[in-house]
């Protein structure tokens, strides 16, 4: 394999393990939540500015709580950002953007991002 499809391919399986972590987390918030509804969300995007998101969506009660990670192509460099809203608009975490020409750390960041947002246990006792 040529370097340039070992990135790719190096890419897609962080990416891959994201929504893995992210099918695991919702499945395990509704297991401790009752009658509840959770959607797993895996987006590729194209463009100037291409982009890949992973994350989950729950859905209870009445609120709504997107948890995510975007990773971004702009200008030859990779731009990681991590996200947790409340109701799509009241900020539950916000983890700081990163932007890297190195796509190991690129997938180091995608993979630490997943990692702490699938950490909140509670997050609908908290905001339910």
């Amino acid at each position: 394999m040529d370097p340039r499809s070992t990135g790719a391919a190096t890419l897609l399986a962080a990416l891959n393990a994201s929504c893995e972590d992210f099918q695991r987390y919702g499945q395990q918030i509704a297991a401790t939540h009752g009658p509840m509804h959770w959607e797993l969300i895996g987006r590729i995007g194209p463009g100037e500015a291409p982009f890949a998101l992973v994350g989950v969506v729950l859905r209870y009660d009445r609120t709504t709580v997107d948890l995510g990670v975007d990773l971004w192509v702009r200008e030859g460099r990779f731009e990681v950002s991590g996200y947790g809203t409340i109701d799509g608009r009241r900020l539950l975490v916000d983890l700081p953007d990163v932007l890297t020409d190195d796509l190991d750390m690129a997938v180091r960041v995608l993979r630490e991002y997943t990692a702490r947002l699938c950490s909140y246990r509670n997050v609908l006792d908290e905001v339910a």
